[in-house]
């Protein structure tokens, strides 16, 4: 992947981008206890969560992990597979007790490190297992979540992406005008609210139905608000900028057509996918079939279900680049994921909630015309 040289790095400032989410974001109040999950790497701005959360009179607890913790558990043949899918009590408990969690990460600091070719598949499935009871009780619905990420330089070149362009776009991003996201998301929501199907169009073969059914319509503007608190929208991700929802697990039918996506670095080319009664089947691929289907297989639960359906809104992001956490924010970009849709309001439970960027999509609306070819109408 060739972009621009961008050769200067933005030097983010982690007490401003705390005081960001823990004041605006989440809208932490004294009293309330937050738990901060993070990678080794990421611990300089976890404790930046942590001070802003103590300067509000909140009490904070970080938790990190790294990669070579997880590596060394993985390869070691006295711990066997059970032990792996077995997730930590005192995990549980710190979770439960939370009135808000933080994470700090969306992918391993090195994806490389995590590919089958050096990681027995059946051990990081069961690995994957262990994540599932936390994830039931982050996505219960009874506290606020925000997922946040700090990009590395491993993790771009997995991606074959120049490093500053992801840093720089990444950082850029978080700072986004988000007033202004919020209006157009806002804008966008009202319409997708009066509607009961969309549909989408491309070439490639891309011609795909999802209903709506009567489910809530998130809009990711940057902010839980009390509205949102309300009507039970108390997730989001940073940086944010997009109209989401989970379809109706069974309604999805017709193929799409996803030009490039990623798993730990590892490329998907030119897939074209087809789903009937909700669930996809991989027709082709130029690169990635087999690896595709590995991880929707591996995944366990409902990965193989359409879990959400969205549009983009940030206008910082402009360019697919293999990080889920931006690609799903290109402004004019439609996007599917599969998998887990709790947080949104549906019922997929799995370890897999994995974003597909749909570009130069023409997106209707109850035959109404919301995107045309990338480009946002309302």
């Amino acid at each position: 992947m060739e972009f621009e040289p961008e050769d200067v790095l933005i030097k983010p400032d982690y007490a401003a981008v705390a005081n960001q989410l823990v004041r605006h974001s989440l809208r932490v109040l004294p009293g309330e206890v937050v738990t901060i999950l993070g990678r080794a790497d990421s611990l300089d701005f976890c404790e930046a969560l942590e001070l802003e959360c103590r300067r509000l009179e909140a009490l904070p607890l970080v938790l990190v992990n790294s990669d070579a913790s997880l590596l060394a558990a993985l390869r070691d043949p006295q711990i066997s597979e059970e032990q792996l899918a077995k997730p930590s009590p005192q995990l549980l408990v710190a979770l439960e007790k939370s009135d808000i969690i933080i994470t700090t990460f969306f992918e391993r600091a090195d994806p490389r490190a995590f590919h089958s070719a050096n990681i027995d598949p059946h051990r990081y499935g069961a690995m994957l297992r262990s994540e599932e009871a936390p994830s039931d009780i982050i996505y219960d619905g009874k506290r606020r979540w925000l997922g946040t990420e700090v990009p590395t330089l491993a993790q771009a070149e997995a991606l074959g992406c120049h490093w500053p362009t992801l840093h720089n776009i990444y950082w850029k991003a978080m700072s986004s005008d988000y007033a202004a996201i919020g209006a157009t998301a806002e804008r966008l929501r009202e319409r997708l609210k009066k509607v009961s199907r969309v549909q989408l169009l491309g070439d490639n073969g891309t011609d795909l139905q999802v209903e709506l059914g009567g489910r809530p319509i998130e809009c990711d503007d940057g902010v839980i608000s009390e509205r949102d608190i309300e009507e039970g929208a108390v997730f989001l991700n940073m940086p944010s900028g997009e109209v989401c929802f989970a379809p109706p697990e069974t309604s999805a039918t017709g193929r799409v057509f996803i030009e490039l996506a990623f798993w730990q670095g590892r490329p998907v080319r030119d897939l074209l996918l087809e789903f009937k009664s909700g669930k996809v089947e991989a027709l082709e691929a130029r690169e990635g079939l087999e690896l595709f289907n590995e991880v929707v297989k591996n995944s366990g639960g409902d990965s193989a279900r359409l879990g959400e359906f969205g549009i983009g809104l940030n206008p910082a992001v402009n360019r697919v680049l293999g990080f889920t956490l931006l690609d799903e924010k290109i402004l004019g970009a439609a996007h599917i994921a599969l998998g887990e849709n709790r947080p949104l309001g549906g019922s997929n439970n799995s370890s897999l909630h994995w974003d597909l960027v749909v570009q130069h999509v023409t997106v209707l609306a109850d035959d109404e015309l919301i995107l045309d070819k990338g480009k946002l109408l309302i």
